[in-house]
Formats: structure tokens, sequence, C-alpha cells
């Protein structure tokens, strides 16, 4: 193929994600299309061996005209490309996660490891730069070291289209120096996730084209995939990009594209917390899926206002003005530190700015009104008009991520709601040399633009998140005053499960043998997700555990219901593959994630 018209090329997604598993030969793609969720071809995300397959970032390169519109995407049979990854994990060399360090009541913090007496290089894990060329190659992240300790981070593939992928580790978390874990920020401890650039050198007939970089991010599992929460890490970015005027809003508000994904995910999220379930959930008064309360919300007329209306002011205001703890959505927020909670208005999480104002405009009846289903549905990649195939891989890469909160949260953290931090929409910034802001960082440091936001290398973004991931994924619940809601408010359960509809009990509301009774008590019964842990010897015993056996708990995964069932919704989503052992002990006396914080 001649170069045509093409001048540039660009590799979407912008920021890419991948996730670490301990399946070592199986595993799967992420979204590339914002309403069809991650699948394996088999369905499940566990292989034959109870072990967790990991999610695997694919980055594809488009080239544009000198307009900037897409002309085609480049395989490696229309052109010479080498791509090259540089990922590397710092978590131990940075500074202490205590709180978003851009809201009010966020306080300096100190280096993590502050008194290792060794070189701090010690305690970077960075193999450095690998490339790949054509179709089917390989290269490997396997000369990392902490402390001596080699720490794969994954490799690089190409397939056989010559598209990259990124894989990244296999969930390890140690400490060589076999340290305690006493918190949050522990000491010489590391765990295999990791961040860092994706490039790409391409010729065209021998003719060099730029190509504009991206960035991909390996995190911790995700226990719920296809389940979204509230706000998204797409919203947290989009929300950047338009304050910057890096995009502009559509002309018109569409109830179908803006404001039907919003209340979706009240809904899906009945199948990862109770309280969802009770009040969101399939038959509640508050199903927003309903066809009675699906006709309404998407209803514009004046008689509609009041109900629109009711709905909006229920949600939380996202100026954080004053405290709304009974508001909308159900989240504990950035704030969050310890029980009770005060009036601190950052314990609980708002929609983002963006969000709001069209949930405002919505409840005034300025939009254009009725549901188009075929606008949200499933939908690969090929499917889509080549134009918007770019975008889609952005937005479906960040969309399966957390929004918030951000304490830290579960992918990356509080700096992705900072313009600094990019270069482009949905593209961070990167610089050729980190930056070292001494051993305390102060807030008014960590928000400026020459500080640790204002670009990135290898390893910048996870580096703020938790030591080792699964402390806070084993932490972070739901209902920490039961006296109050036992099920709300809630963290992260589209990542991080609260309770959930276990298998064997989704087998038995479905068997025609038992009553219409006992099969809806059994669909009903929610459970907790980490119900098999350990609790005596309280939350440390349970975190200790956790770091042994977060693969064999439970994955909740999408299935179609069998025709016949008129009594349950027709998509479900179950708790599978849970292999972990029952501890019907003194479960959940005594524990308080909380105040470990």
């Amino acid at each position: 193929m001649g170069s045509g018209n093409i001048v540039q090329c660009v590799i979407h997604p912008g920021i890419g994600i991948a996730r670490v598993g301990n399946s070592p030969n199986e595993y799967f793609i992420g979204a590339e299309t914002p309403n069809n969720p991650p699948s394996p071809p088999d369905g499940l995300f566990k292989d034959a061996e109870g072990r967790i397959k990991r999610q695997v970032a694919k980055f594809r390169i488009y080239g544009l005209d000198a307009d900037g519109n897409v002309v085609k995407q480049l395989t490696a049979d229309d052109a010479d490309i080498t791509w090259t990854t540089h990922i590397a994990n710092k978590k131990a060399v940075w500074y202490d996660f205590e709180m978003a360090m851009d809201i009010p009541t966020s306080e300096p913090t100190t280096l993590r490891n502050a008194k290792y007496a060794g070189d701090r290089q010690d305690l970077v894990i960075d193999p450095g730069p690998r490339s790949v060329s054509g179709k089917n190659a390989q290269a490997v992240f396997d000369s990392g070291k902490f402390l001596n300790a080699t720490v794969p981070l994954g490799e690089i593939r190409t397939d056989d289209s010559g598209n990259l992928l990124v894989f990244g580790g296999f969930g390890a978390s140690a400490s060589p120096t076999n340290k305690p874990i006493t918190g949050f920020n522990n000491i010489e401890w590391y765990d295999d996730v990791s961040d860092g650039s994706v490039s790409a050198a391409v010729t065209i007939d021998n003719q060099p084209v730029p190509v504009t970089s991206a960035w991909v991010i390996v995190a911790p599992p995700d226990y719920a995939p296809g389940i979204k929460s509230i706000v998204t890490m797409y919203d947290i970015a989009y929300q950047v990009a338009v304050e910057q005027q890096w995009l502009t809003l559509p002309a018109k508000l569409s109830f179908t594209e803006n404001i039907y994904p919003i209340f979706e995910r009240f809904n899906n999220l009945q199948w990862v917390n109770n309280g969802f379930y009770l009040d969101f959930g399939w038959g509640s008064p508050g199903d927003f899926l309903s066809p009675e309360m699906l006709t309404r919300l998407a209803d514009n007329s004046p008689a509609q206002q009041p109900f629109r209306q009711t709905i909006f002011k229920a949600f939380r205001n996202p100026d954080y003005a004053e405290a709304q703890p009974d508001a909308l959505p159900p989240f504990y927020g950035d704030g969050v530190a310890s029980l009770p909670l005060n009036d601190n208005p950052r314990n609980w999480l708002a929609v983002t700015q963006l969000q709001y104002d069209w949930l405002g405009r919505w409840a005034a009846g300025e939009f254009i009104p009725g549901f188009d289903p075929k606008l949200v549905e499933p939908r690969t990649l090929e499917e889509l008009p080549l134009a918007d195939q770019p975008h889609a891989l952005d937005k479906a890469a960040l969309d399966f991520c957390l929004g918030g909160a951000f304490h830290p949260g579960c992918e990356a953290t509080w700096p992705m709601r900072h313009a600094s931090l990019y270069a482009a929409p949905f593209r961070i910034k990167q610089i050729a040399q980190e930056k070292f802001f001494g051993p305390v960082l102060t807030p008014e440091v960590a928000v400026s633009p020459d500080g640790p936001i204002g670009g990135s290398t290898p390893g910048d973004i996870t580096r703020w998140m938790v030591l080792p991931w699964q402390v806070d994924t084993a932490s972070c619940g739901a209902g920490y005053q039961p006296d109050i809601n036992p099920f709300f408010p809630t963290f992260w359960p589209a990542r991080v499960p609260n309770q959930v509809l276990p298998e064997d009990h989704y087998k038995q509301a479905l068997d025609a043998k038992t009553s219409q009774t006992q099969q809806l008590k059994q669909f009903s019964l929610r459970l907790d997700w980490l119900r098999d842990l350990v609790t005596q010897g309280g939350q440390f015993a349970r975190i200790n555990q956790f770091l042994t056996d977060w693969s064999k708990v439970g994955i909740v995964t999408r299935r179609e219901v069998e025709p016949g069932h008129a009594l349950l919704p027709p998509v479900v989503h179950v708790e599978l593959q849970n292999s972990l052992e029952e501890h019907p002990d003194d479960r959940f006396d005594n524990i308080n994630p909380l105040e470990y914080r």
C-alpha cells in the first residue's frame, strides 16, 4: 500500500487497561467498545485450574490525513511497525497514600520506605523498554528487580495482524525481607501492577510517519467484568477534556446516549451490592429499567417534570458545599478516613459536574426524548464505522474502570481528574525525566502543574496506589455503619463486589421442580463476596489470607437466563468459580476496615 494521504498515525486506545492474573497461558482482550464488556471465548474468567486469566490491553494504529480524518487502521500488511513499551512499578519508592491530595482535607505525606538505608532505586521495578516488530512477535519484561528479587512485570506480543498486546504480571506480591502487613503503605513490599508508555515507529513505503504514542495501565483483576460504576474513569477524563475545550459537547442532550447510561448503572450494580438490588434491582420500586419506569424517564413532557425533578434532587451536588449523606449515589467518597463518618461533604461521592448538569437539563425537559435500544446495544469494533473506532477504543478502556472514590481506587486515582496530567483527551502527557519532590510532599506541590502530575514517566500513574493492591481489595467493602444501613455506602462494588448471587443459588432459582416462591427466594439470596475468608484474628488475618487466595474468590459473570423463567430478568450476573473453603466462624465480628486507613 502506498502512503497515500496518510500523514500521521495515532495509537488507540490512548490509555489501555491490562489486568494481572495468575493463569500462565490463558488470557482475554479488554473491552474495545463501550457497550461490549470483555469476555473470554469460553465465557469464563478463570482457567480449568481456577486461576484468573490476565486481561490484555490491545493497541491499534490508525492512519490520519492532513485534516485529522481516519484513513484506515494500519496493520503489518500495510506498514513496517515497531512497537516499544516501557512499564515500571514505583510504588515502594513513592509517597504514602493517606488521602487524595486535591481535596480540602488532604495533608502532607512522607515517603514510603523512608528509613530504607540502601539505594532507593532498589525499590523501583523497572525492566526498561521492550520492542517487537511484525506479526506474532514477543518480548518479556523479566529483568526488573526489587531488593534483588526478580519481579516479572509481564510481556508484549503482536497478534497475527501486527497489533500490540500488552500483558501484565501474574499478581505477585511479597516482602523479600519478610516484613509483615501493617496497613495500606507496607514496608519493603512489592506487587507487579505497573504502567508506562506505548509508542511505535511506522514506515510506509520507506517513508517514516509520525506516531502519537499512548499509555498502558496494568491494574488488579476485575472481579465483576461487565459492571460499570456510576462514575467511570471515562467520565472523569471526559470531564477534563470538556473543561479544557479539547472536546465539544453534543449540540443536544440525548436521553438514550447521555442519561440512560447513568440509570442503567444503578440497575446493574444490583449484582454486586445488596442495597442496589433492594433499591434499584429487578422488581424493585426504584428499578429504572422496568418498562413503566423507563417510559417515564424518557418522556420530556411537562407532565413528567415533577417526577424527573424528584429524581434529580436525590443526587449529590458535586460542588461539595454541604454534607449530603443520604443523596445519590450511595458511595463513600475521597475524604472518608474513619468511623463514625463526620460532616465532611467528601465522605460521600458525587457524580461528575457534567453528569450533574446533564441530569439537571434532563429534569427540566431539555433533552431528546425516547429510548432507542439500538444505540446502546453491544457492537464489536469491526461493526462500527471506521471514523468511530478510535474514540470507541479510548472510551471502552476507561469506561470499565472506576472514577471514584479515589481513596485511592482500583486502577488509578485522583491525578486522573487534572488537566496537567494529559497531553490531549485520554492521552497521558509524557516527560523524559521524573522529578523528586523531597522527603515530604505537600498538597500544594502535588496538584501544581510543575508537580508530580505535570507529566509522567513509566510507573508514575500506579505509584499513587495502595501497596500491595490486595490489601485494599480485601478491605474496602460496604455498610460499615450497619445501624444506619448494612449495605450503603459502598466503595467499589463494580470492581470489588460486596454481596453476590452465588452459582448454586442461581441454579436452584432455575429449578422447575421447585415452587415459584422457592425460586424467587433462591434468586433473592445475596451472600457476601468475601464470606469465605477467615475472620478470627481480625482484618489483618483476612488480608493475609487474601494475599494468598486472591485468585480463589468468585468472579461475577454475565449469564443469559434460559427461556421459560419469566420471574427472573433476562440477564443476570452470577458469582462463578469460587473455590475458597468456607470458614463459618465469627464472621465479620469486630471488623472495621476503615480504622486501618
